[in-house]
């Protein structure tokens, strides 16, 4: 089989399983068609989130065991139930089932898989990943507009439905791509018993970078307006967040297959840094335009090196289950930095905010550094290494 062939196979399956993060193109007309206000419709993407999360986790330790094939029908069969009981659900605790659970739960075990298969290739393991998780970023923001042409043409119903049958069409594909046997050396062959150690310490490091490392511009996209200082440019600041997000991913990868993960981390902390800085120190206009951009770039390209840095740091046999524990440092600042932001904006402002999050880099940093000690102590030298994540070292 190509080498290429899987990897596209997962690309398919990332741009498939993004509906979860277009939720709030649909509150608007299902506050008026359910008579529910927006706080009890935002429970149902905090629902889904927590089970995308999940997701992720119990998907990633399937995908070490479960041939990708298996994985993504299952993925298919629950986007697509979950977006077609969504579109009759008739109460917030039915979408919450629907949309949150069905769909958030299947989308998660999804992106695993994509992501497993990406972190297990044999060769150019940093551009894969950065191609499956940039894959995301753009479905969701290709989703967004689209489904907001749709409502304007359709009913809700016919919508998700049509959703459901595009979603259903790209899972199809990937399904048939990617390979019927579990991706990773000889995976199949390791007793479910005996997986091989997972080196704690690198593990710990990376979830504090990514649960850290990812908050600042987690918040960033629910404060965007505040930012800026104008409400009516949310959408410019969105479209800044969204556009260094998607280049982020697909610089990343590519640039960590050259370099190494720990050097690359180090330079993504330094963004962070760099992007926050304005702000902290009151600059107003242009600038935090200018810093949305780099915070944008920053979590994009942070949502590709953990992956690899994971992939670098444990055996093939274990990535899957061990990016799961991982991502769930992500899912627990998705679920925290914004509702944390808006509590406090109103007390310390967003240049306040913005001095918090240089205090997250420091603390990134931190993590970043001791990931590079623990690598040298184990006998790697990311930093050193210029073959990158995609061979197995």
């Amino acid at each position: 089989m190509s080498h290429w062939r899987p990897i596209a196979g997962a690309v398919l399956l990332d741009l498939a399983v993004s509906p979860l993060f277009a939720w709030a193109v649909f509150t608007p007309r299902l506050s008026r068609e359910l008579g529910v206000d927006q706080p009890a419709l935002a429970t149902v993407f905090s629902v889904g989130l927590a089970a995308f999360t999940v997701g992720v986790l119990v998907g990633g330790r399937l995908a070490d065991r479960m041939a990708p094939r298996r994985l993504a029908t299952i993925c298919l069969v629950g986007t697509v139930a979950g977006l077609a009981g969504s579109s009759i659900a008739t109460s917030v605790t039915t979408l919450a089932l629907t949309f949150g659970i069905t769909l958030g739960g299947s989308t998660g075990v999804g992106y695993a898989t994509a992501v497993r298969v990406a972190g297990t290739a044999a060769s150019r393991r940093g551009l894969g990943l950065s191609l499956v998780v940039s894959a995301y970023a753009a479905g969701t923001m290709v989703l967004a507009p689209t489904v907001t042409v749709l409502l304007h043409a359709f009913s809700r119903t016919t919508t998700m439905l049509i959703l459901a049958g595009l979603a259903g069409v790209l899972l199809a594909v990937s399904v048939y791509l990617l390979p019927p046997q579990v991706t990773g050396g000889d995976s199949a062959q390791v007793p479910l018993r005996r997986p091989g150690p997972i080196p704690r310490a690198k593990v710990v490091a990376l979830w504090v970078i990514f649960c850290l490392g990812s908050a600042p511009a987690l918040a960033a996209f629910a404060q965007a307006g505040e930012l800026v200082g104008n409400p009516r440019a949310t959408t410019v600041a969105v479209a800044m967040l969204s556009a260094g997000n998607l280049a982020g991913r697909l610089i990343a990868g590519p640039l960590s297959d050259r370099i190494g993960t720990s050097p690359a981390l180090h330079g993504n902390v330094a963004l962070l840094a760099l992007a926050c800085l304005p702000v902290a120190l009151g600059a107003t206009g242009t600038p935090v335009l200018v810093s949305l951009l780099l915070l944008g770039t920053q979590y994009g390209a942070l949502s590709a090196l953990v992956p690899a840095a994971t992939a670098s740091a444990v055996p093939a046999q274990r990535f899957g289950a061990t990016y799961g524990l991982v991502f769930t440092g992500w899912g627990l600042a998705g679920l925290v930095a914004p509702i944390a932001a808006a509590s406090a904006a109103d007390s310390v402002g967003v240049n306040g905010l913005s001095r918090v999050a240089l205090g997250m880099a420091v603390l990134t940093w931190t993590a970043v550094i001791g990931y590079g000690l623990t690598s040298r102590q184990a006998g790697r030298k990311p930093a050193r290494d210029r073959r990158g994540p995609g061979r197995c070292r």
